[in-house]
């Protein structure tokens, strides 16, 4: 397939890539604080829900150019240029996650475990057996992608516009409904709500209208209104957290602070969104930019080089007398670094090859490896 001359890149929302990745790393990687830090801690989970609202933004704006430059989707096209983007590294890490739990703690990580995440069904796995705490544990969001981007595209190729505008607010609307049969089972927000693909769906959804909505444009806002937007899409996540208690809760969860909490998420992660979008001088930031380009790779590693810090930081300081804050001061920074090295290399000398291939079956071109 040739690619016309037609192109889509904004280094910009690469920036957003990182700092949606930056809300995770902070969620996992820090352990000290209470009250208000501790609930915006755990806000920092809600950077997936970014991710995912991005991710569909992204797609579908393709989609969108795909089908009026040359009057189609090309669905083979499409699965293979993802295919080649998230399976390699997805299945390198799943499969020697496996073999190495096999050899150092057998029964962890099971061989159902492993099909399920294989054949994109992770995060079922997950909700209805809990999370291991092995170097593939993010690992549950991709299934979740995967599901979405197994409907959408071909919703995009046969509905008309309207028709996919009533599709995409039609899964919205399932995952509230979805989120009120889990809150009335009495279901864990931790786990079993959290990844529900149904429930996050919501945000694919949002991501969708936004592409739909925008039409390819960008707007041009103030930056002191982009700079607002920025601050309250983050004040918006931690209350959905310190408010709703949407991602973690000690009480049993209830829909009247469930449906809010999200809600509250969607609106923090649009938020966000618009801070960014279009505003062109941020592209221009290249550390920033090439971090989030390695994004997915500093997502899937990130987990792993926590696990290591925490063990060399440990090992280092045994027998010390350190404030436990300076401890994960030290553990943080080098999990940071570890990760950003690991993630470099893998996208210099693996993914990239494979992204170059990627080339042969895009219509619309995108950023260049």
């Amino acid at each position: 397939m040739t690619a016309t001359n037609t192109s889509f890149y904004r280094p910009e929302l690469d920036v957003l890539r990182f700092v949606a990745f930056l809300l995770v790393f902070f969620y996992h990687s820090v352990t000290v604080g209470r009250g208000l830090f501790d609930s915006f801690r755990i806000a920092g989970a809600l950077g997936v829900c970014l991710f995912f609202l991005l991710s569909s933004y992204l797609i579908t704006e393709l989609l969108e150019r795909e089908k009026n430059q040359s009057g189609d989707i090309h669905l083979r096209a499409f699965y293979i240029r993802r295919g080649l983007r998230i399976w390699p590294l997805y299945f390198i890490v799943l499969l020697t996650d496996y073999l190495l739990q096999r050899h150092l703690h057998p029964g962890v990580f099971t061989t159902s475990r492993l099909l399920a995440f294989l054949f994109a069904a992770g995060n079922w796995y997950v909700a209805y057996h809990g999370f291991t705490d092995t170097i593939s544990t993010p690992l549950w969001s991709i299934p979740v992608e995967e599901q979405f981007y197994i409907l959408w595209p071909s919703a995009r190729k046969y509905l008309h516009r309207s028709g996919s505008i009533v599709f995409s607010i039609a899964m919205f609307v399932i995952a509230y409904l979805a989120l009120a049969h889990l809150c009335h089972a009495g279901s864990s927000a931790i786990v079993m709500i959290w990844v529900n693909s149904f429930v996050q769906f919501q945000f694919f959804s949002t991501g969708a209208l936004l592409a739909l909505a925008l039409r390819g444009r960008a707007p041009k806002l103030h930056p002191l209104v982009r700079s607002l937007f920025f601050i309250l899409g983050l004040a918006a996540l931690g209350a959905a957290q310190h408010l709703f208690q949407v991602k973690e809760t000690s009480d049993p969860v209830t829909f009247h602070l469930a449906a809010p909490g999200y809600l509250c998420v969607n609106f923090g992660c649009t938020l966000l969104f618009f801070s960014f979008l279009g505003e062109t001088r941020l592209g221009k930031l290249r550390p920033l930019v090439y971090l989030g380009k390695i994004s997915y790779g500093l997502y899937v590693f990130h987990w792993a080089m926590l696990r290591l810090s925490i063990y060399i930081v440990h090992r280092l300081t045994s027998g010390h007398q350190i404030a436990r804050m300076t401890t994960n001061a030290l553990e943080v920074a080098f999990a940071f670094i570890l990760t950003v090295l690991l993630a470099s290399i893998s996208y210099r000398f693996f993914e990239s090859p494979i992204l170059r291939y990627k080339k042969r079956f895009e219509v619309i071109r995108t950023r260049s490896v």
